[in-house]
């Protein structure tokens, strides 16, 4: 079996290469932006095809595809970052809701069928307005940023290609994930970074923080990256669209706390400015119960080991 995986050298990819070669005989190829940027599976070296790509681009998209003939596509490539797509919300489409289509439209010229999982995101659905109504799949899509707009055309897009040209595409919406390698511009890996650095040089307990009465549901990427291999084995020929989250809200007031839990520290806290973002949701929350149905995936990591295994990261990162 030949996997192929865009993105594969960011955060989930790189879990996801991780999870397949442990557990899998499938021979794994993976499409990187900048090659130099490989940090993240050096320990595969020999084991990982992989090939330049910009996915935004036909195409290099089309010649990868075209060489691998991949029985199933992992498409986890795309901007993430919030924030960067205010910024950069041209190239966040155009990553992001082009790059998806490239890879469809190269599928179809090729004449192939491989199984697709296309990652978008619970960012899709805006606010969780109460509890216990967390999202399901049946949600309404109530996008709030340019990140969630363009994961919101990828997903119908997903949808129009699977019903009316036929492709083998099953989509996941993975809500908010954590754990090693994740960028320090996320909150729980922000936090980790900051804890280190503190335990290492300062007597002033000091976090720099934006609102931290915003509240998650987090799960830790290994749980997302399993539930992603679980559904490129699945029939999907009624259920297609799974909801991949934990049900387990935090707000980011309770992940300091469990911080300060894990090293005994007590941390003040520094709200800045720049951390606070006027189009911050406040709660968002899912439910996985179709999943767990379709295929009995939940998340099986504590949030707390996650937390642990963060500064852990951190910890061996900065030596």
């Amino acid at each position: 079996m030949k996997v192929l995986i865009t993105g594969i050298g960011g955060f989930a990819g790189s879990h996801l290469a991780d999870y397949i070669i442990a557990n899998t005989d499938a021979t794994v190829s993976g499409i990187l932006r900048d090659l130099e940027k490989s940090d993240n599976i050096r320990q595969h070296n020999g084991k990982i095809f992989l090939s330049h790509c910009d996915i935004g681009e036909f195409q290099p998209v089309f010649k990868v595809i075209k060489e691998i003939k991949p029985d199933i596509i992992f498409h986890v490539a795309g901007q993430a970052f919030v924030p960067s797509s205010f910024e950069f919300a041209a190239e966040t489409f155009k990553t992001n809701v082009i790059g998806t289509i490239n890879i469809f439209e190269a599928v179809k010229a090729l004449e192939i069928n491989p199984r697709i999982v296309v990652v978008t995101s619970g960012e899709i659905y805006g606010e969780t307005f109460g509890l216990p109504a967390l999202h399901s799949e049946q949600s309404i899509p109530q996008p709030v940023n340019p990140y969630a707009a363009s994961k919101t055309s990828v997903d119908y897009i997903a949808q129009t290609y699977k019903k009316y040209e036929g492709l083998n595409i099953v989509i996941a919406r993975p809500f908010n994930h954590t754990g090693p390698r994740q960028k320090p511009s996320f909150v729980c890996s922000s936090l980790a970074k900051q804890i280190v650095a503190l335990q290492k040089n300062s007597s002033k307990k000091i976090l720099k923080v934006g609102n931290v009465k915003a509240r998650r549901d987090f799960t830790d990427v290994r749980d997302i990256v399993r539930g992603y291999w679980m559904l490129s084995q699945i029939d999907n020929k009624t259920n297609y669209i799974f909801n991949l989250c934990s049900g387990n809200i935090f707000s980011i007031e309770e992940i300091i706390a469990l911080y300060e839990e894990i090293t005994g520290m007590k941390f003040e806290l520094h709200v800045e400015p720049k951390r606070l973002r006027g189009y911050d949701i406040q709660l968002l929350a899912g439910n996985h119960s179709a999943i767990t149905h379709s295929v009995g995936w939940k998340p099986s990591i504590p949030f707390k080991q996650t937390l642990i295994d963060l500064l852990n990261y951190w910890k061996e990162k900065e030596e």
